[in-house]
């Protein structure tokens, strides 16, 4: 075997060494039988990459394939074939074809236009009665997941509020505005989902999208609990639609005074001041307690659909210290 010829194993990284042509150029070799089997041509452009251990290289064509796939709203039965292509827009298809919708409901057709209409970046190409050929036209350049998960977090921390102010005020108006707007939180979830996805598969992407791998994963995640406190929030202000009236005062002020601790809990942890996040999540635990006892006592009206609030204020106070958790990761990581 000559020395520029390497076993060929596709799962076993290839070590060159770095020379020198001239005074100003560095040259790597690669063998040629395994360059061919990586589809590498002469003249064929490379991207180079640095990450804080490594330097990946790309070539030029790894990207330019957008990705499609078909799915047969025949064989998906109910609310599947939506499902299917939420699951395909998440995971980074280009170019979605649902086909036989003729044979389908027709509610089927319209949850999937309503979907596609909602899911940033998606439109409707082609539209032939039996399939619809939804593509992608958002460039990766075009948007920024960092900024992405700011809009969430502002948009999160508003909801909450407001479903918190609904339900101590009884205004049904601002509740309904509350749900309304839940559905924002999921589409910047899916959006984040979906960059994220494709930030493992293409390293072209990810530099488009302003991030690297390691800080999309910790993106995805802070979406994902984003994602649950705006699910909470949407449950609040639903309880605020049912109630007959507002709280009685005392127990009013009790509930605002525990809702704006649980905020501080997010609003801390998003700041990334994950020690005072701890600190004030471990502080409104005896304090929901004491509130969800006080249900108890056989004065409150609505005691149990006040229950059910504690119960979301404790699941937000989780889903906080879970973002305090990936900003504490983040900060370890960044002082390696």
């Amino acid at each position: 075997m000559r020395h520029d010829e390497l076993p060929i194993d596709l799962a076993d990284p290839v070590e060159r060494k770095i020379q020198m042509a001239g005074n100003s150029t560095f040259v790597v070799s690669l063998p040629k039988s395994w360059a061919v089997e990586q589809d590498l041509e002469p003249g064929m452009s490379m991207y180079l990459y640095p990450h804080a251990d490594r330097l990946v290289a790309a070539p030029e064509t790894a990207s330019v394939q957008d990705r499609t796939v078909t799915i047969d709203a025949d064989t998906a039965a109910g609310d599947i074939a939506l499902r299917r292509v939420e699951v395909a827009y998440k995971t980074g298809f280009d170019r979605i074809t649902v086909t036989n919708l003729e044979e389908t409901d027709s509610r089927v057709r319209r949850m999937i236009e309503r979907a596609t209409s909602q899911l940033i970046g998606l439109t409707i190409q082609e539209d032939t009665g039996d399939s619809l050929t939804i593509t992608n036209v958002l460039d990766a350049s075009d948007v920024s997941l960092p900024q992405t998960i700011t809009q969430a977090q502002q948009l999160v921390t508003e909801l909450y509020s407001d479903a918190i102010t609904a339900l101590v005020t009884g205004d049904e108006d601002l509740a309904h505005r509350v749900l309304t707007r839940d559905d924002d939180i999921g589409r910047l979830f899916a959006f984040v989902y979906r960059g994220f996805h494709r930030a493992l598969e293409d390293v072209h992407e990810v530099a488009q999208l302003g991030t690297d791998r390691v800080a999309a994963f910790r993106e995805y995640r802070v979406a994902r609990s984003l994602e649950r406190i705006a699910a909470h929030a949407e449950r609040i202000a639903a309880v605020a639609t049912q109630q007959a009236a507002p709280p009685e005062e005392s127990f009013a002020e009790q509930l605002e005074l525990v809702g704006a601790d649980v905020r501080a809990v997010l609003e801390l942890a998003l700041e990334g001041d994950a020690e005072s996040a701890y600190e004030t999540a471990t502080a409104v635990e005896p304090k929901l307690e004491d509130l969800d006892q006080s249900l108890y006592s056989g004065i409150v009206p609505n005691a149990y659909l006040y229950g059910a609030v504690i119960g979301q204020l404790r699941q937000t106070t989780t889903n906080g210290r879970f973002i305090a958790d990936t900003m504490t990761e983040s900060r370890l990581t960044d002082a390696i």
